[in-house]
């Protein structure tokens, strides 16, 4: 069919169906459209970055992640890890738990290999590529290491695994048997491993956020199910305590969605107090409590980033930020 030709089957077909409803709820799911774009960076092997903000709740994602690729095409198996437990930890005792980690991505069971235990740099690298080298011959499919909590890491050894990562996918160009994603919720090029996409984990859209007040609670009223998905923001911590706290019924006052939040809310207090006691993340964070977003400013928003209280929107113009939920703006109140 010649170009032309085909251009115009295109465009009557766009008269025909002018718009597909379930394009609305595929805009209104971001957390939905990364979760397929990381998957497909994951069936092509490629190791991912992942930056986490505060109450993204990156396990249940990346658990939600690990089945989804578990049942799809092609067969991905994956090893969901957090690094939490190594908080506080010697580099010494992080190594050997890494080790412990990559010894499992080989063979048909979960930990049929011995692991090596090391006590300095120079044999965690000899140890890891020689485990990596094993799960490359021996994984019976692809195997993608999914970690969180990375910033629990002793900063010497998050920079190793980075690197003994980078060895192994620039030694292993074609027919790579693993893979990782390294998540951690702050921003460090040593998160970067073997050439990896860098990825923001995003928040629930409003429609995402509704469904999953939906699951947990059954049926409710449309307005208030509106009403709790907007004041969420979207964050999956606020919409989890949410629907934990309205189980018994939705508030009816910004003071009542607090309450109903419990710990979450006295979190969210003390990061909005924080921002508050220097006087330039002060004075931002009242320029945004409205919820209009403002352009990047570089030298501010990294701690008010960091802290979890404002996030990346994307805006024409340049970068932007702007407050991540009303509870937020109902906290600082």
């Amino acid at each position: 069919m010649h170009r032309a030709e085909r251009r115009k089957v295109l465009l009557e077909g766009r008269r025909d169906f002018a718009f597909d409803p379930e394009q609305l709820r595929i805009e209104g799911s971001p957390r939905g459209r990364l979760a397929r774009r990381i998957r497909g960076h994951l069936r092509r092997l490629e190791p991912i970055a992942m930056l986490t903000p505060r109450w993204s709740a990156p396990q249940s994602f990346l658990e939600d992640l690990a089945l989804d690729l578990a049942v799809g095409e092609p067969e991905i198996g994956c090893r969901t890890v957090s690094f939490r437990p190594l908080m506080g930890r010697t580099a010494p005792e992080a190594w050997n738990f890494l080790l412990r980690v990559i010894g499992e991505l080989g063979g048909g069971e979960w930990g049929t290999h011995g692991v090596p235990m090391v006590c300095d740099r120079r044999g965690f690298f000899n140890a890891a590529a020689m485990l990596l080298d094993q799960a490359q011959e021996d994984a019976p499919y692809p195997i993608a290491l999914l970690a969180h909590g990375a910033e629990h890491l002793p900063v010497e050894v998050l920079d190793d695994i980075a690197q003994v990562w980078s060895r192994y996918a620039e030694q292993v160009e074609h027919d790579r048997r693993c893979t990782i994603l390294l998540a951690g919720s702050v921003d460090t090029p040593a998160l970067d491993v073997g050439g990896s996409s860098r990825i923001d984990l995003t928040d629930f859209g409003e429609l995402e956020a509704a469904d999953s007040l939906v699951l947990q609670l059954g049926v409710v009223d449309p307005q208030e199910l509106e009403r709790a998905a907007r004041f969420s923001g979207g964050v999956p911590a606020i919409v989890a305590a949410l629907a934990i706290g309205a189980q018994r019924g939705f508030p009816n006052s910004p003071t009542e969605y607090l309450r109903a939040m419990g710990p979450i809310a006295h979190e969210i207090r003390g990061a909005v107090q924080s921002a508050l006691t220097a006087p330039d993340t002060a004075d931002r964070l009242q320029m945004l409590l409205d919820g209009e977003p403002q352009l990047e400013d570089a030298d501010v928003d990294p701690a008010l980033l960091f802290s979890g209280v404002i996030r990346r929107v994307r805006r024409p113009g340049g970068p932007h930020v702007a407050l991540r939920s009303p509870a937020i703006a109902a906290a600082a109140g």
